[in-house]
């Protein structure tokens, strides 16, 4: 089930991409600082409601790490996944370049904790 979450996630986050305008393409790098200020403190009353996204990636393939939000606390879910597909978009050209280890890293289960989302 959680995988089938996180597939509709990209999926909606492709169909924003193929929706947006060419003038978003000219915008402003999206920065994990800009991500971490849309998902704002994940607070949430369920863990159901604690929901986590891939971002970055590695020159060896796979996510660089990963974002906790909470679909409870986040004001536009959309907006914030169009903002780290294309975050991810910047992060897959440069790790053609680049070097990183080839270190799996494991989707972590969201956790709650004093009713903030967290992983560990």
């Amino acid at each position: 089930m959680k995988h089938m979450k996180l597939l509709l996630a990209f999926a909606t986050t492709a169909l924003l991409a193929g929706c947006s305008t060419a003038q978003s393409a000219t915008d402003t790098p999206v920065t994990m600082a800009d991500i971490n200020e849309l998902i704002g403190k994940p607070e949430a009353q369920s863990i159901d409601s604690c929901k986590v996204l891939p971002v970055g990636k590695r020159a060896c393939g796979g996510p660089a790490g990963y974002v906790v939000y909470s679909s409870e606390t986040i004001t536009d879910e959309s907006k914030l996944l169009n903002a780290v597909h294309r975050y991810n978009e910047k992060a897959e050209k440069d790790a053609q370049t680049g070097y990183s280890t080839c270190q799996f890293i494991p989707e972590p289960e969201p956790q709650l904790k004093a009713g903030v989302c967290w992983i560990p």
